[in-house]
């Protein structure tokens, strides 16, 4: 009997090395160790207000944002990967892993749908409940705000004017008076050209990547918008050249719609630790500085040249 109840004991000592030895062992205290990709699994999400519009959207497990896809350097749909990138996209990666926590550290856009929209869209789109955010070069002014919500300022920039290299007759907005002047329909560019060269005529497309294309084929004598978007389109045609000052303040604000609780001031503190613990200026660096050649710190910097 003796025998028996050693030969059982060895066995069972036995068979705890093989599985031990094999990788299927037991953690202390006889629980089975997780791997690393149950870890990232369990990984606990943050914690919102059950009221909140952010842990509503982390409960649906996308954030849908509506964003432009042909806007070099804030928003562009690559071709070659059909992924999307840009300031304004990187920005709103940084929303989602604040909503989602270390399950999107690795790939953040598994929990955004993007949404193109053009300037005359990004409210309706709010408006009509397709998109959580808009994230489009969006001025903040006092009437968007009558129709939603805005974050705080996460960039800012001013309107200039963009012409053929050669051409020496266009050097201010008061110049635009009596030329063929391109622009996006529905944006702050077509109101302050209005107001600056009342005799301006406007030529109002979609987007500016067509604006480009008529001020090359000479169906406009120049295209005015924010600069940073201008210097976009210069890095598209090299023959083209940015005149003039700023007529204009352009502070951007994400957009979105009116009663979304504790979602707005959820998105500034997201901007408010991007810009205190560097981020933000490297995002600048990454998308920014390459077709301007400054960098900055945050939205409110004047810049210095880029070294």
């Amino acid at each position: 009997m003796r025998s028996v109840v050693v030969r059982a004991a060895s066995l069972l000592v036995a068979t705890a090395f093989v599985a031990g030895a094999c990788g299927g062992g037991a953690a202390p205290g006889g629980q089975a160790s997780p791997t690393a990709a149950a870890i990232a699994t369990a990984a606990p999400k943050p914690k919102f207000e059950l009221a909140s519009y952010q842990y509503a959207i982390q409960t649906k497990g996308k954030i849908r944002v509506a964003t432009r896809e042909d806007n070099i350097p804030f928003g562009l749909k690559n071709p070659a990967t059909t992924k999307f990138e840009g300031f304004d996209i990187d920005v709103v990666r940084e929303f989602a892993k604040a909503i989602f926590g270390k399950e999107a550290e690795a790939d953040p856009d598994k929990f955004i749908e993007f949404i193109p929209v053009v300037s005359a869209t990004r409210i309706p789109t709010l408006q009509d409940n397709k998109a959580d955010i808009v994230a489009a070069t969006f001025t903040i002014n006092e009437e968007r705000m009558k129709q939603i919500d805005f974050s705080a300022v996460y960039f800012r920039t001013g309107q200039k004017i963009l012409v053929k290299k050669d051409n020496t007759t266009i050097k201010t907005v008061t110049d635009l008076n009596g030329k063929t002047v391109c622009t996006a329909r529905g944006s702050t560019s077509e109101k302050n050209i209005t107001a600056k060269a009342k005799d301006a005529k406007l030529l109002l497309l979609d987007t500016y990547p067509p604006c480009l294309l008529a001020l090359q084929q000479g169906s406009a004598d120049a295209v005015s918008t924010d600069e940073t978007i201008l210097f976009g389109l210069v890095k598209q045609d090299p023959n083209s050249k940015i005149v003039g000052d700023y007529f204009s303040d352009e502070p951007y604000g994400i957009g979105v719609a009116k009663d979304r609780v504790g979602f707005t001031p959820f998105l500034n503190t997201v901007i408010t630790d991007m810009i205190a613990d560097g981020r933000w200026a490297k995002l600048y660096e990454k998308h920014i500085t390459p077709v301007s050649g400054d960098k900055k710190t945050g939205p409110h910097d004047k810049g210095a040249p880029a070294r």
